[in-house]
């Protein structure tokens, strides 16, 4: 977003070759993913113990010419894909005082009026979810979006170089070692020049526009890595989009089936296209039949073989059958293997699936951790991603 009014800045001895003054435009975040990795203005993804980090830029001109002005321990610079001349660019700190304040960018769980689409859920809906017309395209659901103010304004210099964690403002969200997605917003003030990069305001029919500045945070790059980077990401039943605008493409909203393909897609899965959880089979072999469980999640026989990011349907039983008119109601990836805490294996791994082992899957209005006699009394059966053909 370029700044309404541009006002020239003569730079000190340092610059003084310059052939015309540095003209502020607009600030830009910038991010790395790790230690010695360039910055970048591209989205933030990055795996938790890497401690990815990220600092704001300032882009001006003078004269015609692009020139961009960052602190100079900034010292690979990416923007636009193009790697940042030492001949464009211009130290922060000579612009005068800057001081900066940052934000987060972050969509409510629930909306917080009347859907624009029509839908009757609490949660984000593109489609119907009345038994009468489930699954009926309402079109576009409208994400509700917030800034939280997490670094007031300062002066210091470091204060313009800050840990890209990602953190929640809503008390309901489940957090897990800082893995998932949130979006930055920074202000800084040049020399009394105020600029902001896009935030709440920045919004499209798919939800926040990629100029705000996405940090996605993971516990690795296989699929249950990439899926933790969905933690915080809203629940939009019926996601959709064409291609890399696809709402779980673009981290601003999944259903249940979508933030799993979408998961094994990041780690290069492109022959996997987005689908429901019936269609799952197409790209999982059943690794254990359709079995009931109890209302403890315990089936009446052991499920055995079972392994960490197995995919678990669900059919609902009890009070909620037929939650939906399809043959799967939902759909679930195990997270970790547990066990009765008063039986043999105290509580830790069996190899065996039950109500006792953790299951993470797109709950109202995020992804959710829990047991999986969470989602009992049910039928379930259990597939396992096949490998690239």
């Amino acid at each position: 977003m370029r700044a309404l009014v541009a006002v020239a800045l003569v730079l000190g001895s340092a610059t003084a070759a310059a052939a015309a003054p540095f003209v502020v435009e607009r600030a830009v975040i910038v991010g790395r993913a790790a230690e010695g990795a360039p910055w970048t203005d591209a989205a933030t993804e990055a795996r938790a113990a890497d401690h990815p980090e990220l600092a704001v830029v300032v882009i001006g001109r003078e004269g015609k010419r692009r020139v961009i002005a960052a602190d100079r321990e900034l010292e690979k610079l990416v923007l636009g894909g193009r790697a940042v001349r030492a001949s464009d660019r211009r130290d922060l700190a000579a612009l005068g005082t800057v001081r900066v304040s940052w934000s987060t960018v972050e969509p409510h769980g629930f909306r917080e009026g009347i859907a624009e689409n029509g839908a009757t859920s609490a949660f984000y809906s593109n489609v119907s979810t009345e038994a009468r017309d489930f699954g009926r395209w309402l079109g576009y659901d409208h994400i509700d979006y917030f800034e939280r103010v997490i670094a007031p304004w300062s002066g210091d210099a470091g204060a313009r170089r800050i840990a890209a964690e990602v953190t929640s403002g809503e008390a309901d969200a489940v957090q897990v070692d800082g893995l998932g997605t949130v979006r930055y917003k920074v202000e800084i003030d040049v020399a009394g020049v105020r600029l902001a990069t896009p935030g709440a305001e920045s919004t499209d029919a798919f939800g926040l526009t990629r100029a705000v500045h996405r940090v996605s945070v993971r516990d690795g790059d296989d699929f249950m890595g990439w899926l933790s980077a969905y933690l915080l990401v809203p629940e939009v039943f019926g996601s959709a989009g064409g291609g890399g605008n696809h709402q779980t493409e673009r981290f601003t909203g999944a259903d249940c089936a979508d933030v799993m393909v979408g998961a094994l897609r990041r780690t290069g899965r492109k022959d996997v296209t987005y689908t429901n959880v019936a269609g799952l089979p197409r790209y999982a072999a059943v690794v254990a039949a359709a079995t009931v469980l109890d209302e403890a999640g315990m089936p009446p026989a052991p499920i055995t073989g079972i392994e960490r990011g197995d995919l678990v349907r669900i059919d609902y039983g009890g009070t909620l059958t037929g939650h939906t008119p399809r043959g799967w109601d939902h759909v679930a990836a195990v997270w970790e293997d547990r066990s009765d805490p008063r039986g043999p294996h105290r509580g830790k791994a069996d190899g065996q699936l039950d109500g006792f082992d953790l299951v993470i899957h797109m709950g109202h209005p995020r992804l959710v951790i829990e047991p999986l006699s969470g989602q009992s009394p049910a039928t379930v059966d259990v597939l396992r991603w096949k490998r690239a053909r």
